[in-house]
């Protein structure tokens, strides 16, 4: 009765278990929509400065074709790149309203609810633990490492529960009882007679010792296989928080050169512009500036992104979320 008392409740803690790794999928699945709303609310932000931009100098060229100084097919093709910025900047907002209403109804928010990021997440200090610290975390806390681990030992105590049907049932009995008068002797004598016993009991069931040998094999061949299980749920945790540590340190490194190249767009579109003003530059370099411009600012802005991504999938991976 004991074993099958503790069997209850490792099977309830290991439903707790379940529980506790389908609440971290829906938080991580969360996440990843908030990140993706930050994401392409960061784009559509620098969309809209390079197509301000565009347009600017797109009336600049019209302003000097008036005056004799720019050719129609200059403009054309600067019409068709504030076009493209244009239509980019459409698909990045319905994008950003699907994300949304996928955000919003996986959280259980009201319909019709805008979620707006916020714009100081990226400025918080993030942790950068060794890799080893995050194994430790894992070990401790990944609810999928929990899980199996529950089943190592449900099906352990399982074993133990049919083992114990192979042994003799023990049985001890105590009672005490009261007669009287005695009537078996004539005249009857007016009399009480108390009596106590103690008795023990042994039984055993023959039938089971065939059926519990099957059903011993089959407990150890479970326990063999949740074992095995266990282990490659821990491989698996283990190489997952490596990969997710690895991606993590990377983030920060990309974040560097995507900076640095930004930077160094920025710095070619100005010299560019200034250039083409003088007519010294001529309309595709204009192009290919504003272009790499946009291309350097985009990269940098998911860069960000990512840094917060792999933070978050560390902390999925290793059951903090």
């Amino acid at each position: 009765m004991t074993n099958a008392i503790k069997l209850s409740e490792l099977e309830l803690t290991a439903s707790r278990y379940a529980a506790d790794f389908q609440r971290d999928n829906i938080r991580f699945r969360l996440t990843g929509f908030y990140l993706d709303v930050y994401k392409y609310t960061n784009l559509c932000r620098v969309v809209e400065s390079n197509l301000s931009a565009a347009e600017k100098v797109l009336k600049e060229m019209q302003a000097r074709h008036e005056q004799g100084t720019a050719l129609q097919n200059d403009i054309t093709r600067y019409e068709l790149l504030v076009s493209n910025l244009e239509l980019q900047l459409v698909r990045i907002n319905n994008l950003l309203d699907i994300l949304n209403t996928n955000l919003v109804t996986t959280a259980g928010l009201p319909d019709g609810t805008v979620v707006v990021p916020d714009s100081t997440i990226l400025d918080c200090s993030l942790p950068m633990e060794e890799e080893h610290w995050w194994q430790q975390e894992a070990i401790t806390n990944s609810p999928s490492l929990s899980l199996a681990r529950s089943g190592v030992e449900i099906s352990r105590k399982a074993e133990s529960l049919v083992r114990s049907e192979r042994l003799p049932k023990i049985g001890i009995q105590a009672n005490w009882t009261i007669d009287g008068p005695i009537l078996v002797e004539i005249p009857p004598i007016d009399r009480n007679l108390s009596y106590w016993y103690v008795g023990v009991g042994v039984s055993y069931n023959l039938a089971s010792l065939y059926k519990s040998n099957r059903s011993l094999a089959k407990s150890r061949a479970a326990t063999k296989k949740s074992m095995e299980e266990f282990a490659v749920a821990q491989e698996n945790v283990a190489l997952a928080v490596r990969a997710d540590h690895i991606h993590y340190l990377g983030a920060y490194e990309e974040l560097k050169t995507r900076r640095k190249s930004a930077e160094l767009a920025e710095q070619n579109y100005r010299t560019v512009a200034t250039r083409y003003s003088a007519d010294m530059a001529l309309i595709t370099d204009m192009l290919d500036a504003a272009n790499a411009k946009l291309d350097a600012e985009e990269q940098l802005a998911n860069a960000r992104i990512n840094i917060l991504y792999y933070y978050y999938k560390l902390l999925f991976t290793t059951g903090k979320i």
